[in-house]
């Protein structure tokens, strides 16, 4: 499982690209499945972010381990949008039943 533990929006964040902000702030403090399922966020991100007219040449993404960012790619290169995420390693204070729950979910890619 993936914990969005970090999210960061520049003030100069221009207005057209608040699809992607939307997009990027409903996953902060948000746990995702596993790795496939993130994989499918950041294609939805790189979707999102495309279909934006304005932002074509002047906005791309940036996606590794821990953290995914929109950065300016005129001018000075500067992370506009950033979510950073961190493995789950272990669940506390959980029933042992919903931490089953929660595994086959993690294990069958986010969907039960």
């Amino acid at each position: 499982m993936i914990f969005f533990d970090y999210y960061f929006k520049a003030s100069s964040t221009p207005k057209y690209l608040e699809p992607v902000v939307m997009c990027m702030e409903r996953r902060y403090q948000a746990l995702m499945a596993d790795e496939p399922t993130l994989k499918k966020f950041v294609a939805e991100l790189k979707s999102e972010l495309n279909s934006i007219p304005k932002a074509k040449g002047r906005y791309e993404l940036k996606a590794d381990k821990g953290y995914i960012y929109i950065i300016t790619t005129h001018e000075l290169t500067e992370g506009v949008i950033r979510l950073q995420y961190k493995e789950v390693l272990s669940l506390e204070g959980f029933s042992e039943d919903l931490c089953k729950s929660l595994d086959e979910v993690a294990e069958k890619g986010g969907e039960k």
